[in-house]
């Protein structure tokens, strides 16, 4: 039971190289439909000394340009070891859309996790995230075991290579409308670690939907998984999921929402937020986060 979709020409998908934008701070195809927030760390007046606490805060790491703000649930409390989801916006957005697209802070409020929201300001690379959970780890209690990333467009090209290059800190990754794409068999840095589990939404409008597929496909037959029949998961048939189980306990699913662009499913009305999709990605990156600690 395949998607329902136009139909492309696969071929052209295999032999271009795209790239969805190396940068966790930006990227994506597609400028935001309402203009993002400025008040972000790298625009803001120095913050005070940090302090873990539940609510907002706009933080930097010593001796680095740029910053991140995080929201800690109203259930947070020094010493108690928290989930910590690293959520990376696209390209012309900030910190601030992302949080109001996907409405993740009320989904942590609701679940007791944390959220980084990683800023530009020239540090928007893996080095920099690495040391943005690190320091959460250490100075905020955020639990090793229960570290993840999702992104939108660049921000889930983003999420792919920490998964490649940082699988030591993240258990799981969730990259929608977006990710690293190539003709060629991808390189160690270009795809997943077998510990890291990965969880794709594509909308299948969405111009890159067959390339990014393929990845997948090539993904799942290198580390030797077992791909499950794909079922409908709305009674309109509109989203279909195929669940693939992998040596050593890692997992890929890929979700095709069908008559959707480039957009977050289930998002709120603003940046690329499609509020009428048959799926709300918030809901069902966090039900797959929850499912995947670190083995």
């Amino acid at each position: 039971m395949e998607p329902i979709r136009p139909r492309r020409l696969l071929a052209a998908a295999l032999t271009a190289t795209v790239l969805l934008g190396p940068v966790a701070c930006g990227g994506g195809t597609e400028p935001p439909r309402s203009g993002p927030s400025t008040a972000t760390a790298s625009s803001a007046p120095p913050a005070p000394p940090e302090k873990p606490a539940p609510g907002d805060h706009i933080l930097a790491l010593a001796g680095r340009p740029g910053g991140y703000e995080l929201h800690a649930p109203p259930g947070y409390r020094p010493g108690q070891k928290l989930p910590l989801v690293v959520a990376v916006h696209y390209r012309g957005a900030d910190p601030a859309m992302m949080r109001r697209m996907t409405r993740l802070d009320a989904k942590a409020d609701a679940e007791n996790f944390l959220v980084a929201y990683p800023c530009c300001g020239g540090n928007e690379d893996v080095g920099f995230i690495r040391a943005m959970v690190e320091h959460l780890v250490e100075r905020w209690d955020a639990d090793p075991s229960r570290v993840y990333a999702t992104g939108m467009s660049a921000g889930a090209t983003t999420s792919y290579r920490l998964a490649a290059e940082a699988p030591d800190l993240f258990a799981a990754v969730a990259p929608v409308s977006g990710g690293l794409l190539s003709g060629r068999r991808p390189e160690t840095t270009e795809r997943p670690a077998r510990a890291v589990s990965v969880l794709s939404i594509i909308g299948a409008d969405d111009r890159t939907a067959d390339a990014l597929e393929i990845r997948l496909g090539q993904w799942r037959r290198e580390y030797g998984c077992t791909d499950g029949a794909p079922v409908w998961v709305d009674k309109g048939r509109t989203v279909n999921r195929t669940t693939s189980t992998c040596p050593g306990g890692m997992e890929i699913v890929g979700y095709t929402v069908n008559g959707m662009g480039h957009r977050w499913p289930g998002g709120a009305e603003v940046g690329l937020g499609d509020p009428g999709a048959a799926l709300n990605a918030t809901d069902v990156i966090w039900d797959f986060f929850a499912g995947h600690p670190k083995r």
